[in-house]
C-alpha cells in the first residue's frame, strides 16, 4: 500500500470514527435493517425514511430522504457506516443501491478496487489489504441494502 493512500485512510477513517456523520436512532423511519459480524462481533443498525407511504406500509422507495444509523463496533465498521450516509443521503433507491453494489463488488476476492468515484469512500479500498477487517467495511453496506429491499432478516457475514 502506498504511503498516500496509507495517510489517506488513516485520516479519513480516524476522522468519522471520531465524528461520524448520521449516528443516531431515527424517530419512525420507514425502513430499518440490522447487521452482525459474528467473527468481530460489529453491530450496525440502518434506519431509512423515504417519501410517501401507503396504507401504512413503506413503498419502495424513490429517493433516500434520511439515512442514520446505530453502531458498536470497530473503527472500520463505524468509519465505512458513515461514510456510506453521506454519499447515499438524498439519492434515488436506484442510485443508492448501485452504490452499494459498486462497494461491495470492491471487496470480492480478486476484484478491481473500483471505489475511485465514490469520494473519500476510496480511502477504504486500504482494507482488501488485509482479508479479515474487510467485513468490517461491507457489513454497513449489506445492512443498508437489506434495509432498503425491507429484509427483516438479520443480515450477517457468514
Amino acid at each position: 500500500m502506498s504511503s498516500e493512500l496509507q495517510n489517506l485512510y488513516q485520516r479519513t477513517v480516524l476522522e468519522h470514527c471520531r465524528s461520524p456523520r448520521n449516528f443516531h436512532a431515527m424517530d419512525e423511519p420507514d425502513r430499518v435493517a440490522e447487521g452482525f459480524n459474528p467473527l468481530c462481533g460489529d453491530k450496525v443498525t440502518v434506519y431509512l425514511r423515504t417519501p410517501g407511504k401507503e396504507d401504512g406500509m413503506p413503498s419502495l422507495p424513490g429517493v433516500i430522504a434520511e439515512i442514520s444509523f446505530e453502531a458498536a463496533g470497530c473503527a472500520i465498521c463505524l468509519a465505512s457506516a458513515s461514510m456510506m450516509t453521506e454519499l447515499i443521503d438524498g439519492e434515488t433507491a436506484d442510485q443508492a443501491r448501485q452504490q452499494a453494489e459498486q462497494v461491495l463488488k470492491a471487496f470480492k476476492p480478486g476484484a478491481e478496487n473500483g471505489l475511485g468515484d465514490l469520494g473519500e469512500i476510496v480511502a477504504l479500498g486500504s482494507v482488501r489489504a488485509y482479508p479479515s477487517r474487510i467485513r468490517c467495511v461491507t457489513l454497513p453496506w449489506k445492512t443498508f441494502t437489506a434495509a432498503l429491499e425491507g429484509d427483516p432478516n438479520t443480515v450477517s457475514t457468514e
